[in-house]
């Protein structure tokens, strides 16, 4: 009888561990550039205007960005979709470059950097993994 319960126990901790739902929800491109305006605007101190400014270039660029990779999305052609992404991105820089004040830029370009290292922290950590994994899998 015990084991009948343990067992039922168990079956119903694992289908309840598998029901849930474990795909993100993806914000809309509205969202996440009223996210990133609103966050600049605390850490750059951008007035309203500024924030607003900020909002709407924030946004052309996560639409633009999305319609390049929908554009290449089964092309093998990677440089030419990061060719596009780069003009997009000189064109964001060039705007932000535009609203900010000479204070707020050197604030900017430093989370810039900031944001740049981490990316590379990430990518050298993700590669050291991989590189372990593909050393794992020659063993089998």
């Amino acid at each position: 009888m015990k084991k009948l319960i343990f067992s039922l126990a168990a079956i119903v901790i694992a289908l309840n561990t598998f029901a849930h739902d474990t795909t993100k929800v993806k914000r809309t491109p509205e969202a996440s550039a009223n996210m990133r305006a609103d966050k600049l605007k605390t850490e750059l101190g951008l007035s309203d205007v500024q924030r607003n400014q900020v909002y709407a270039a924030v946004l052309e660029k996560m639409n633009q960005a999305k319609a390049i990779k929908q554009k290449y999305k089964d092309s093998a052609n990677k440089k030419s979709q990061h060719s596009e992404m780069k003009a997009v991105k000189a064109s964001f820089d060039a705007k932000m470059n535009s609203i900010l004040t000479p204070e707020q830029k050197v604030k900017y370009e430093a989370l810039k950097s900031e944001k740049k290292d981490k990316m590379k922290d990430k990518k050298g950590k993700m590669k050291k993994g991989q590189s372990k994994d593909s050393d794992d899998d020659d063993e089998d």
